[in-house]
């Protein structure tokens, strides 16, 4: 039988992946030369979304985060 990782341990692993991910999108657009403007925007909404992410899979701190929304 195959074992269910914890919830903590997917909450890393989430982390974990999208981090190059969010630094490697913010790199190419710093890089090009007419999408500098988007940079701000990009970080904002990867930001928020790994705070959401991060949010859902710890049950107490939920109705905080969603309120602030």
């Amino acid at each position: 039988m195959i074992r269910r990782r914890g919830k903590m341990v997917r909450t890393l692993l989430l982390l974990g992946s999208a981090a190059p991910t969010i630094a490697d999108g913010a790199r190419s657009l710093w890089h090009t030369e007419g999408r500098k403007w988007m940079v701000p925007l990009v970080v904002f909404l990867c930001v928020t979304g790994l705070v959401l992410a991060v949010a859902a899979s710890v049950e107490a701190l939920a109705p905080f985060v969603y309120a602030i929304f």
